[in-house]
């Protein structure tokens, strides 16, 4: 996915215009258009300026990984099931579909019920 069609894709899903999302970030319409088209590629800084109001990653807006906010600190928890329910998970470059998603969720409950024996 483009970097203009995550911003586009997450624009909507916040259901704001692209007027209200340009005037927010400090950017004219226009320019806001150019980017959801792919026409324009953004600076760092509006970059970092849409990373912030989206709370997604700059990495996630460039394409480069499929989770939308990879910084997370030790006060985050993250439910591996939700993790594999709402993301596109790769494994050793190969997406997972939905039956493969449902066998690895499988095996991680078998694993934990085998720690947690141990404990």
């Amino acid at each position: 996915m483009k970097f203009g069609d995550r911003i586009k894709l997450l624009r909507e899903e916040m259901d704001i215009s692209r007027d209200d999302l340009a005037k927010k970030i400090g950017v004219t319409y226009h320019a806001m258009s150019k980017y959801e088209i792919s026409e324009r590629e953004p600076d760092f800084e509006l970059l970092n300026k849409l990373a912030k109001f989206f709370n997604v990653s700059v990495d996630y807006l460039l394409g480069r990984t499929s989770i939308r906010n990879s910084n997370l600190d030790d006060s985050s928890e993250i439910e591996i099931e939700e993790l594999l329910k709402k993301s596109n998970v790769q494994f050793d470059g190969v997406p997972l579909d939905e039956e493969d998603k449902e066998d690895l969720l499988e095996f991680i409950k078998v694993a934990w019920k085998q720690i947690n024996k141990r404990k």
